[in-house]
């Protein structure tokens, strides 16, 4: 007599594929999250051996080559700059500026810039170079 074995099924999920899929938006958000946490202004950064590097820039400052100033990606006029320092103090409890000037950049530019933004009543200031 011949028995015939009763074909099991599975009752389990195969997961992998939900893992790959996990894993590929992940790494897709990492990635532009990165990209565009940077600001689209072309600064070529000085150099020093001391350079920290900082998580977090509550408030970017960019000084161009050609003496241009941007607060993030919008350009501001000299004159606004240490009211737009004190708005962005208001409500805050650490308030702290990042300045980027640009290695060609004036010197002149980059202490106007430094003068506003102690005007704009923010004295935890630091100047982002490349280690």
């Amino acid at each position: 007599m011949k028995f015939e074995r009763g074909k099991r099924r599975h009752s389990h999920i195969d997961v992998a594929p939900m893992v790959d899929v996990v894993f590929n938006l992940l790494l897709f958000f990492v990635i532009t999250y990165n990209v565009t946490a940077d600001s689209g202004i072309r600064i070529h950064l000085p150099q020093a051996r001391t350079a920290e590097v900082q998580t977090t820039a509550p408030l970017v400052i960019a000084v161009s080559a050609s003496g241009e100033v941007y607060a993030g990606d919008q350009p501001v006029a000299m004159e606004a700059l240490a009211g737009l320092v004190r708005d962005h103090m208001e409500g805050v409890a650490v308030a702290s500026v990042r300045i980027k000037a640009d290695r060609a950049a004036q010197v002149e530019a980059l202490i106007k810039v430094v003068d506003a933004v102690r005007l704009g009543g923010c004295s935890a200031f630091s100047i982002i170079t490349e280690p």
